[in-house]
C-alpha cells in the first residue's frame, strides 16, 4: 500500500504534486464498490494537513487539544472535510455538476473569512488562526484547494486509471499516466505479462458451447484495495 505511518496513523504518500491534490488522495479506489479511506477520524485530518505543510505543528498540538475538548464538533469537522473532499475530486477531475463548485465555494469562503493578515517578511501573509479550533484543518486545505483552482495549474490535473486507485496528479506537461510508475505503473506491467502468460482454456464439448463459453469468459484483476 502507498502509505506511512505516523505517529501510530497511517498516511497516504504524497505523489499528487499539490496538497489540494493529495487531499484527494486520502482516498483510493475513487468510482470502486470498496474504496480505500485513509481519512477515518479528526485526528488522521489534522496529522495529515500537518505533515502536508498546511498546519505548522503548534497549531496542529493546539487544535488537537480543542478537538479532544469538542469530539462532536471534531467528528463534524470530519464530516465536512469528506463531503469536500468528494466535491473538489469531481472538481478537479472535470466532473464537477453545479453543486460540487457551490460545495468548494463554500469552504473556500469559509476559510477566507476567517484568515487574519499577519506582517511579515519580505511581505504579509494570510493565516488561519488557531482559534478556529477542530476546523483548522479544514479550513487549511479548502484555501489550499483555492489557491489551486485560481490558477493555471488546475487546468492540468490528471487522475491515474490504476485498478483501485484513481488519485489524482499535477500533468503538465501531460505526459504522465500513473500516480507512480513504481505502484500502478508496475501492478499495470504485471498484469498485462500475467494476462500473456495465462494458459488458454482447454477446449470441450461442441464447437459452439466452447464458443459461448469463451465468449461469456472475464478475468478480474484483483481487489480495489489493492491500489494506493
Amino acid at each position: 500500500m502507498a502509505s506511512v505511518v505516523v505517529e501510530g496513523l497511517v498516511l497516504p504518500v504524497a505523489l499528487g504534486g499539490h496538497p489540494a491534490l493529495d487531499f484527494c488522495n486520502t482516498r483510493a479506489g475513487w468510482g470502486e464498490p470498496r474504496p480505500k479511506e485513509y481519512l477515518v477520524s479528526h485526528a488522521h485530518l489534522l496529522l495529515w494537513a500537518r505533515e502536508n505543510g498546511l498546519v505548522t505543528a503548534p497549531a496542529a498540538k493546539q487544535t488537537d487539544q480543542a478537538a479532544a475538548h469538542a469530539p462532536a464538533e471534531a467528528t463534524a469537522v470530519l464530516r465536512r472535510a469528506v463531503r469536500f473532499r468528494e466535491a473538489l475530486y469531481d472538481v478537479l477531475a472535470g466532473l464537477a455538476r453545479p453543486a460540487n463548485w457551490a460545495a468548494v465555494s463554500a469552504e473556500a469562503q469559509r476559510a477566507a473569512a476567517v484568515a487574519v493578515l499577519r506582517p511579515g517578511t519580505p511581505a504579509a501573509t494570510w493565516e488561519l488562526p488557531v482559534t478556529t479550533g477542530a476546523e483548522l484543518p479544514l479550513l487549511a486545505v479548502a484555501r489550499s484547494a483555492a489557491d489551486l483552482l485560481t490558477t493555471p495549474a488546475a487546468r492540468t490535473v490528471a487522475a491515474c486509471p490504476g485498478h483501485g486507485c484513481g488519485w489524482l496528479f499535477a500533468d503538465p506537461r501531460g505526459r504522465r499516466r500513473w500516480c507512480s510508475m513504481a505502484l500502478c505503473g508496475n501492478r499495470a506491467k504485471a498484469r498485462r505479462h500475467s494476462d500473456r502468460n495465462r494458459p488458454a482454456p482447454a477446449i470441450t464439448g461442441t464447437a459452439g458451447t466452447s464458443a459461448a463459453g469463451a465468449a461469456g469468459r472475464s478475468f478480474t484483476h484483483g481487489d480495489p484495495s489493492e491500489g494506493p
